[in-house]
């Protein structure tokens, strides 16, 4: 009896606290590529369905880099012109992503002006097909647009055109808008089997049929930033703010749109808007919009744009992102003070941080070994890439605190020493273990 008694004993002093094991979160870091240049965008995607992740970044020399998941190098494109973004998807319907990378134009002088690229790379770095484009690249998107069972190109370009190309990449149409086109989807806002083509142009938002009519509009005086869509079709849209009585940009409006472009709701801060995601952050079933700013100041809106909570970095955030891991949300920033921080969301904590020695302007969340924990992969303007691997399970054992704190003399007699033999183990613990004490005293 007395064994398991004692059995018992131990097994309740490390649930209640003087054995505790915690979980972490940490990581194994390691530099797996040094490139010349600035790394501008770093992603991962299994190209050939081989089971392994490649890397996939391009940087500001104008290099785009295909690497294994060790950081070794595939294959790479050079281009003469400045890549401006990256798309990854299955276009032909086989076991194979394609690559599609934009790039912006080149001017040489007023006179002298090279069109910006579309490259349509396979998954070895082949050229299926390069589209020239007059002004810079700002946004693709693939899909069926007039539901003839064959694949179009919508491109959104700076020189106020949206293109749209059939399978052959042959031009049907181009639309005249005011301005840059930052985002061009293709996409069923009706629900109805037509795809439609909606356009964010500057502080205008346009939906066209597949013919390029348009058929709705929306207008304001925000320049946008990031553009998403809930489960509803509603659209959020992030952009800058102009205050008109300064003639100066200031501050971030955020406003919902339905998808028959009527507006839903609208929230203003004086936070500069420099990054944004959406994601369920708090497990309601809906998706959070979470805002990141100039000095650092991240702000979290509900799915009706009420304010939930405020979080304060040191510096600019070039780019946040959020991540589920057990049952724990995080948020991840890319910092210009060059470190990236993991955020638990409902403490505000900082529970891991990881400096570079340059900004961290992109970062890529996956679980690359597929171990079943979530990796990041970071590409910095240290001109570095770094790979971050999430260990299994991190113990934390509570410290001797040794440190020594002056207390008024009265205190210090009231707290004198107690021969109380469960304290260390907490209220709850020390409430059990008593009872299991009383008991062996009782028997002897």
């Amino acid at each position: 009896m007395k064994f398991k008694l004692m059995s018992i004993i131990t097994l309740l002093i490390f649930s209640f606290g003087m054995i505790s094991s915690v979980m972490a979160i940490e990581f194994e870091s390691s530099i797996i590529h040094k490139d010349e240049f600035d790394i501008l965008e770093i992603m991962a995607n299994d190209l050939d369905g081989d089971g392994n992740y490649e890397i996939l970044a391009y940087t500001a020399g104008k290099k785009f880099l295909c690497l294994d998941d060790k950081g070794n190098s595939k294959w790479t494109l050079e281009s003469n012109n400045s890549f401006s973004m990256i798309k990854v998807m299955d276009i032909y319907g086989s076991a194979e992503n394609e690559i599609i990378l934009g790039t912006e134009n080149r001017v040489i002088s007023k006179n002298e002006i090279f069109n910006a690229l579309i490259y349509i790379l396979d998954n070895n770095g082949k050229e299926i097909a390069i589209i020239p484009i007059l002004g810079s690249v700002l946004d693709i998107d693939i899909g069926d647009v007039d539901s003839n069972g064959t694949f179009e190109t919508l491109v959104g370009a700076d020189d106020g055109n949206v293109y749209l190309f059939d399978d052959k990449l042959n031009l049907l149409w181009n639309y005249k808008t005011k301005g840059y086109n930052f985002r061009t989807l293709i996409v069923d806002l009706n629900d109805d089997g037509i795809n439609e083509v909606m356009v964010v142009s500057w502080d205008n938002t346009y939906i066209l049929d597949g013919a390029g009519k348009l058929t709705k509009s929306y207008e304001t005086n925000h320049i946008l930033r990031d553009l998403y869509l809930d489960k509803y079709n509603n659209m959020i849209h992030v952009s800058r703010w102009f205050r008109e009585d300064t003639q100066t940009w200031k501050g971030t409006v955020v406003y919902s749109l339905n998808r028959n472009l009527g507006q839903m709701w609208e929230f203003r801060t004086e936070a500069e808007s420099s990054a944004s995601t959406f994601f369920d952050i708090n497990n309601d079933g809906k998706e959070e919009l979470i805002l990141a700013g100039t000095k650092g100041e991240i702000i979290v809106l509900d799915s009706k744009g009420i304010y939930l909570k405020r979080f304060d970095l040191p510096d600019r955030i070039f780019k946040i992102e959020a991540m589920k891991e057990e049952d724990k949300n995080y948020l991840i920033a890319g910092c210009k003070d060059n470190t990236l921080y993991i955020i638990d969301y409902n403490t505000g904590d900082i529970k891991y941080s990881f400096q570079t020695h340059g900004w961290i302007e992109t970062f890529f969340i996956k679980d690359i070994n597929k171990d079943g924990k979530l990796d990041i992969l970071i590409g910095s303007n240290d001109n570095n890439i770094y790979r971050l691997l999430q260990k299994k399970e991190a113990i934390i054992l509570p410290e001797n605190n040794t440190t020594t704190v002056d207390k008024p003399e009265a205190e210090q007699l009231n707290n004198g020493n107690k021969n109380v033999p469960f304290e260390e183990v907490g209220i709850l613990g020390g409430t059990l273990l008593g009872s299991v004490y009383l008991l062996m005293r009782k028997r002897k």
